[in-house]
């Protein structure tokens, strides 16, 4: 395994650092609702990702017509940038970026099982201490906290509790979906040998066409959870569009590229790594606290997820 593969990795780590918390920005100072999120990524991933790709190719781009390499893509891009995506954005709304992204970045723990299944790359026994220690930390950073205070308004005290709960469920099934996602993009650069930069393009088409349909039964059947996209502040329209670039589109080139030379599970061990930086800038930016046991539990999510894979 080459050693630029393991610092684009790390790379990659960065940039998917980056995309939540300029996501995170755009919702604060914008009304809109989640719904509102992934069109304007669709549509920015969906441009950047064809500009690139045909500069990259000379102007041609290789046409897919196996229909198993669609049901990879779309399966796969429903999992990640769909579902994954949205739980993990109410996840970060719920209980912040600081304790979201650690929690649902355990899911290389998730992807040993998947890429096991779904590849028949091989499971260690160094995946029982693995997920000893990332459960240890997703605990810490539960319970290791400031606890609740007592207050006299009881249904204020049950809000936030509930809505604690609420944000570590959703965090953990973004990282289920993310498990799901991660051998899926595997397969499609075996079945269909295309290039990273191709993938990604066919992969940004499908979240387009994901996005538009999931838009339209959000707004027929459940017209209360969103607003017109017109009415979403420029501002944060701009995050939103910066995250889709640096996280989904360059983010998912530079994964890709990890991916043709690498095993999935030791690229997702070390894109794991990514919670650290979200954390850090969530205590100091943010001002999201969090106390010496959660710092803790996000090392050993850290930890446990890196292990697995080395």
């Amino acid at each position: 395994m080459p050693l630029w593969g393991f610092l684009l990795s790390f790379l990659a780590a960065a940039m998917w650092a980056a995309s939540p918390i300029m996501v995170n920005y755009g919702l604060a100072i914008s009304k809109c609702s989640i719904h509102e999120v992934n069109p304007f990524r669709a549509v920015v991933f969906f441009v950047t990702s064809l500009i690139i790709a045909l500069i990259y190719n000379g102007g041609h781009i290789t046409p897919v017509t196996s229909p198993l390499i669609y049901f990879y893509l779309f399966a796969g891009v429903s999992a990640g940038y769909l579902l994954g995506d949205l739980f993990y954005f109410i996840a970060i709304r719920e209980i912040g970026v600081s304790l979201a992204v650690p929690i649902a970045n355990g899911y290389p723990i998730l992807v040993i099982f998947t890429s096991w299944i779904l590849l028949g790359e091989p499971v260690t026994m160094k995946l029982l201490w693995g997920v000893f220690v990332v459960v240890s930390g997703i605990l810490l950073l539960r319970f290791g906290g400031e606890k609740i205070k007592e207050t006299n308004d009881a249904a204020a005290a049950l809000h936030n509790k509930r809505r604690l709960m609420k944000g570590f469920a959703f965090a953990i099934a973004a990282g289920c979906f993310w498990a799901l996602s991660a051998p899926m993009t595997k397969l499609v650069i075996i079945t269909s040998e295309l290039g990273p930069v191709e993938v990604t393009f066919y992969r940004s088409l499908a979240f387009l066409v994901i996005s538009v349909v999931a838009r339209i039964v959000t707004v027929k059947y459940r017209p209360a959870l969103t607003i017109p996209l017109r009415s979403v502040r420029p501002t944060a329209a701009i995050y939103f569009a910066g995250a889709a670039f640096v996280g989904l589109c360059l983010g998912s080139i530079v994964y890709a590229t990890c991916l043709v030379v690498m095993p999935v599970a030791i690229v997702t061990a070390i894109t794991a790594t990514s919670p650290l930086i979200a954390a850090l800038f969530g205590h100091f930016a943010l001002k999201e606290r969090l106390l010496k046991l959660q710092w803790t539990g996000i090392v050993l999510i850290i930890a446990g997820s890196v292990a697995v894979g080395i």
